[in-house]
């Protein structure tokens, strides 16, 4: 299994707002985020448990390198500290998981993402090749894109408030 966890500490960002803004993010706030690399996100379809099984499309590019297209089912919502999504792709359930955990503090926002692909049981047999695709060079851009991609999303927020 390939886990990366990244944390950043956000000041004048809090976890309510960006709790929100991943469930349900506005399409005018969105195109503002990363439009150089952050194309589309948002909601196709809403579950009976929302935001808890909704489906979410994204579509972006992690450093101009890896592009990122997929979808994505909300399978964790803890209001307002936890998402976790699960990635789709073709209608087929990926290994594939996007945590992200938000802590308000004196400081601001606690951010920590994490992001976990791969297999558990007899599938472990499939993340040497994980690891090919999703190995150091993609951590290095994906570091990079996270410290950009989350002070972006702070100031944007900031100011829409």
């Amino acid at each position: 299994m390939v886990k990366y966890t990244l944390q950043s500490s956000l000041p004048n960002a809090t976890a309510l707002a960006f709790y929100e803004f991943m469930v349900n993010a506005p399409a005018e706030v969105y195109a503002n985020w990363l439009p150089e690399e952050h194309y589309e996100f948002h909601i196709v379809k809403r579950s009976n448990k929302s935001p808890v099984g909704d489906l979410v499309y994204f579509d972006q590019n992690i450093g101009h390198k890896y592009r990122m297209k997929f979808f994505a089912t909300i399978k964790e919502a803890n209001k307002p500290n936890r998402i976790v999504f699960q990635m789709r792709k073709f209608g087929i359930t990926l290994p594939g998981y996007l945590e992200l955990d938000f802590l308000d503090t004196a400081e601001g926002l606690a951010l920590t993402e994490t992001l976990r692909i791969g297999f558990n049981g007899l599938g472990k047999i499939c993340d040497p090749f994980i690891k090919i695709v999703y190995g150091n060079k993609f951590f290095q851009v994906f570091k990079e894109h996270h410290k950009k991609e989350w002070k972006n999303l702070s100031d944007i927020l900031s100011h829409a408030e």
